[in-house]
């Protein structure tokens, strides 16, 4: 049986999926399995799938009817072999130690998940994959930990259930929600939560590509509010345990995506549900507060662009004089 099970869904990807693949068959840890999902893409693809299968006997392909990639990552964990599965997007693609640096990371230090960091790419700019010869010491966190830090948006701790390695047995009875976006905020909390220690690498081994047409880059859409249901349905698992230091984390993240989305709906037109709807000067006023000054800004230009200008000679005032944000306090 292949140590670890390699789960890609494909859909509509035909000019991204061979430098995917490529990636993972040249990884430098070989004992493994490609499961590539051909979630009924109408392009190339599936033929591309055959290919890549008929070249290398590691490589199993799934033809099924179009169903999202939740549904196209389930049909992969249903026949996942491995000891271990991790899931890798199809535009994506991975450093040559990305498995063996997750591996070794996990087995060193007994977790039962492993996590690296992402970094993203505009599609036109493609980084060179990080070479072999670095390894640094993995970190590890207990699983309440790792869903705390993961809640509070820490970079060692993204949600996306791209660039982590799970034990097979802690996920085995968990699915990705299927007809939804954000998939992975109902996922990988429950998932950390599960393990007793998570081990987590500085390195970034994992190279997510944005892409001007994909579903979290797209104009603002009420489907966006998935994300909103996925942290209501972790909230009840976590409420239900009485673990009070997640459920503030959580109540955190979601009041920061109810103001976030706030905003994002208001300046896009759309109408939001009464049960998300948060008012403006309570949106920019937690956006002050628990993000940087950065996406702060980005926020206000969407629907005060002329509050902009003001509110950056006030923050070089604020230096200027060795304040913190505490004095000299706008409302919005």
């Amino acid at each position: 049986m292949p140590h670890i099970s390699v789960i890609v869904p494909v859909y509509k990807v035909e000019a991204y999926l061979p430098a995917c693949v490529e990636s993972i068959l040249a990884q430098s840890f070989s004992d493994f399995e490609l499961i590539l999902v051909d979630d009924g893409s109408p392009d190339g693809c599936g033929a591309l799938c055959d290919g890549c299968a008929a070249r290398d006997s590691r490589v199993r392909v799934i033809h099924r009817e179009n169903g999202g990639l939740s549904a196209a990552r389930n049909s992969g964990m249903e026949i996942a072999r491995g000891k271990y599965m991790t899931f890798i997007d199809s535009d994506d693609y991975v450093a040559p130690r990305y498995l063996e640096a997750l591996l070794q990371a996990a087995e060193e230090t007994d977790a039962a998940v492993s996590v690296c960091r992402p970094q993203v790419f505009e599609d036109s700019a493609a980084p060179e994959p990080a070479g072999t010869e670095t390894w640094s010491p993995p970190k590890t966190l207990s699983g309440r930990e790792a869903v705390v830090a993961l809640y509070q948006g820490k970079a060692e701790l993204p949600v996306n259930a791209c660039g982590k390695l799970f034990r097979s047995a802690l996920v085995s009875q968990l699915r990705f929600p299927e007809g939804r976006i954000h998939e992975d905020q109902a996922f990988v909390p429950i998932a950390c939560f599960r393990a007793e220690r998570v081990a987590t690498l500085p390195e970034s081994l994992y190279y997510y590509r944005n892409r001007p047409e994909s579903i979290t880059t797209q104009r603002f859409s009420l489907k966006r509010y998935d994300d909103v249901w996925a942290v209501d349905q972790c909230l009840a698992f976590f409420e239900a345990r009485g673990e009070a230091e997640i459920v503030a984390a959580a109540r955190g993240k979601r009041e920061r995506l109810l103001c976030s989305y706030a905003i994002l709906a208001k300046a896009s037109g759309v109408a939001v549900p009464a049960e998300y709807a948060v008012p403006m000067g309570k949106a920019l006023r937690c956006l002050r507060r628990q993000g940087s000054d950065d996406k702060y800004t980005y926020y206000l230009s969407m629907i005060h662009p002329k509050w902009v200008r003001p509110h950056a000679y006030l923050r070089k005032l604020k230096q200027l004089l060795g304040l913190g944000d505490s004095a000299l306090t706008e409302k919005p």
